[in-house]
């Protein structure tokens, strides 16, 4: 048995970022950390670009070396290890790893153990061949297969951003893509304009789009795979599921911790669970939801960094930091097109019961007499009872979804459309016209009278 001072129980980007921080704060605690996989502190957002070779050796996703925090900042790293059962009272957890069982005690704790991909309960889905992909051992195995087996095609299923994604790496791979979602569109969570310009890219890139489909049974014909649907038969060497993520918070189930409906851990805004000494952050916990107050399941990297970065500072004393919460501001790269969105769009807002107007304007990325200059389209959801920007989104390229941050920060700050309207953004020619698309799409919000 061992004792330490702060105990991680997992080791990616919050728990990673929980030991190092509390470590900058305290060069003489212990702090130890277990890892149920084979790494730690992994670009895990940058997987797809290793899968399409942009990235060529899978060990530039891997911010610090493992043996880095082991020599240099004295963390005890354990990987291949396996936390099997938590005793808050005693402040003791077991750990598994080869066969052999040790028991392990802590005066402070943090639980960053992530998520892990859902598979739909379709028969045949635990075939040979077909994968997730959301740890780097996910990423590598995809990889592997790919460059082992030569494959032709690839069947992806669900049409969220995972899909997307992987659309662009398969297509570079020189691989047919055939993707196949449930819904009426991919990327549902987005706006019809949105998605329907998605869309459109991606069959003009070749790609085999089965929307509304129901999936009935995935058949092993040889070396492919036959995935049945009410749409069609559709085959492969192989297949990746992307349908959702889960909290790994199974083994917590009978504590007595509080939880999200979603299985997440509910904390706060210091990332302290209902548990004295106990802290959580990342995928595995909730996040403060700036829009509606309310406790929500936002598996995002960029939350997951943050809320384990104030887990170890709390963990290691420093009272004053805290995390308020987040708007779920994300983005992606679909072939050709960057695509955004923060905070709620209308359908976003209608299932929180608030009435919103939205519009949707095109502009140029820079003065349209550059040459680079491109189209940008921008969508801004507007509250009806205050004017607040709520939402927006953003698609088109020149580095158009960077400006969703812009967005993003109106949203945070409780910007009326008024204010978002004047508000004093840069200009120069090569950078963005003399009225920033995000801007002139809140001016079309301005209702001018004359008096």
């Amino acid at each position: 048995m061992s004792h330490y001072n702060i105990i991680s129980i997992g080791g990616d980007a919050a728990g990673m970022g929980a030991a190092s921080q509390a470590r900058r704060v305290d060069r003489d605690i212990s702090i130890a950390v277990f890892e149920k996989t084979e790494f730690v502190s992994y670009a895990a957002c940058g997987m797809p670009y290793m899968i399409s070779n942009d990235v060529t050796d899978y060990r530039s996703l891997i911010a610090i070396d493992r043996d880095e925090f082991i020599n240099k900042r004295k963390i005890a790293i354990n990987t291949l290890t396996e936390v099997t059962e938590v005793d808050f009272q005693k402040k003791s957890l077991t750990v598994k790893s080869n066969d052999k069982t040790e028991t392990h005690t802590w005066d402070k704790l943090v639980i960053a153990t992530g998520a892990s991909a859902t598979r739909p309960p379709i028969p045949g889905i635990e075939n040979e061949g077909i994968f997730v992909l959301r740890t780097l051992r996910d990423g590598l195995d995809i990889k592997n297969f790919v460059v082992e087996s030569n494959p032709d095609s690839v069947i992806l299923i669900g049409g969220g951003f995972i899909s997307l994604e992987l659309s662009e790496s398969f297509i570079k791979a020189g691989l047919k893509v055939i993707l196949v979602e449930k819904m009426e569109s991919v990327a549902s969570l987005m706006s019809p304009e949105i998605q329907e310009t998605i869309m459109e890219e991606l069959k003009g890139k070749g790609v085999e789009l089965v929307t509304s489909a129901s999936i009935s049974e995935i058949k092993k014909d040889g070396n492919r795979l036959n995935l049945v649907t009410d749409r069609g038969v559709f085959n492969a060497p192989f297949i990746i599921v992307s349908t959702g993520a889960r909290p790994n918070t199974g083994f917590l189930k009978n504590s007595p911790l509080k939880f999200h409906k979603s299985g997440a851990i509910l904390i706060d805004e210091y990332s302290q669970t209902n548990i004295p000494d106990v802290y959580a952050a990342g995928d595995c916990a909730t996040v403060k939801n700036l829009i509606t107050g309310e406790d929500d399941y936002m598996p995002m990297a960029t939350t997951a960094n943050k809320q384990g970065r104030v887990a170890g500072l709390q963990a290691a004393g420093v009272k004053t930091e805290l995390y308020k919460g987040a708007i779920g501001t994300q983005m992606m790269k679909v072939c050709d097109l960057e695509v955004a969105k923060t905070g709620f769009n209308k359908n976003d807002a209608s299932r929180h019961g608030i009435e919103v107007t939205d519009d949707l304007t095109v502009w140029k990325s820079r003065a349209g007499y550059c040459p680079a200059s491109r189209p940008i389209k921008v969508k801004l959801t507007i509250r009806a009872d205050n004017r607040k920007v709520i939402g927006g989104e953003i698609i088109g390229s020149d580095f158009a979804a960077l400006r969703i941050n812009t967005i993003a920060a109106a949203v945070t700050a409780g910007m009326t459309v008024e204010d978002l309207a004047y508000l004093d953004a840069g200009y120069a020619p090569p950078f963005s016209p003399v009225w920033d698309p995000v801007i002139m799409a809140a001016q079309g919000f301005i209702k001018r009278v004359k008096s």
